[in-house]
């Protein structure tokens, strides 16, 4: 045993290096265990090589990944902060809808509020901000608080917006114009006729234009023509029904220009001035009516 021990010590190992053709070789001769001690040394350093090398790798994908990491939160972050500051336009809309509601005339909130509402025009999309944030699971509780203010927001503004667009359509339906340019002969009330001298009440008022025939006549608020042609002593006629209760009369026109079942809008041509059926001349004689009822049309002018 010790005998062999002792051949493996003593046997060499030889390597010899030639460099090229004519050069010298070299001999390198080298006991057996350091050869040996020599492979488990480059073996080890291979492997701890190895081993830094994906170290080293894996340091930088885990740098790479943070990094990735940091730019997704910031991103997060951008629409959590552009989604706040779309509610604080929708309370600053809000603001102004409620403003408008606290004027004192109705008509200001027609005249300072868009055909259509800005809500629905305009669009608001507040269905395409909640989507994105659903993204955002890394913001969980922040994310649940902004998607519940903006439905809330959401709501508010659709009521304020409805409400609203039901108060233009009324305010609409009902008369607040001039029928023609001109001024007034003959109020609402009691009179004596002017042809037959019989005492009566005036349950219109009559309007008297210098231009004559070529005066066009208006309808005084948004509706639909439910009566065009000739009615006896009023002569040719248009009533409109405005819904809500009103209806208008335009009586001793010269000719018309619309049919019944037309629906006309607010300042639209219904024909013009004349002197039909029992008349004293050029005028219009214009009734306003309320649930059935007359009332005094002065009430429904504006600048009166």
């Amino acid at each position: 045993m010790f005998k062999r021990i002792k051949n493996w010590f003593d046997k060499k190992l030889t390597l010899i290096l030639a460099p090229s053709r004519g050069s010298r070789s070299w001999h390198i001769s080298m006991s057996y265990p350091f050869a040996t001690f020599l492979s488990v040394v480059f073996f080890s350093v291979f492997v701890a090589g190895a081993y830094i090398s994906d170290l080293y790798i894996s340091y930088f994908e885990a740098v790479n990944t943070n990094r990735k990491l940091v730019l997704e939160k910031n991103l997060y972050s951008k629409k959590v902060e552009e989604t706040l500051d779309m509610l604080q336009k929708v309370k600053n809309i809000e603001m102004q809808l409620r403003g408008m509601l606290g004027m004192k005339s109705e008509r200001k909130i027609i005249e300072n509020f868009p055909a259509g509402g800005a809500l629905s025009d305009d669009k608001i999309n507040f269905t395409d901000e909640i989507d994105n944030i659903y993204e955002i699971s890394r913001f969980t509780s922040n994310v649940n608080e902004v998607k519940r203010e903006t439905w809330e927001q959401e709501q508010s503004a659709k009521n304020i917006n409805n409400f609203i667009m039901r108060k233009r359509d009324i305010l609409l339906s009902t008369p607040s114009i001039w029928p023609i340019f001109g001024y007034v002969t003959s109020g609402y009330g009691w009179r004596t006729h002017p042809m037959i001298q019989k005492r009566e009440f005036h349950r219109a008022i009559d309007i008297y234009s210098p231009l004559g025939r070529s005066t066009p006549i208006r309808s005084t608020a948004r509706g639909r023509v439910v009566v065009a042609g000739w009615a006896g002593s009023l002569g040719k006629i248009v009533i409109l029904d405005h819904g809500n209760g009103f209806s208008t009369r335009y009586c001793h026109c010269s000719n018309l220009i619309v049919e019944q079942g037309e629906k006309v809008e607010q300042g639209q041509i219904l024909g013009y001035v004349g002197s039909t059926g029992l008349s004293t001349g050029n005028h219009l004689h214009y009734e306003v009516w309320y649930r059935g009822k007359p009332i005094n049309p002065v009430q429904f002018v504006r600048g009166r």
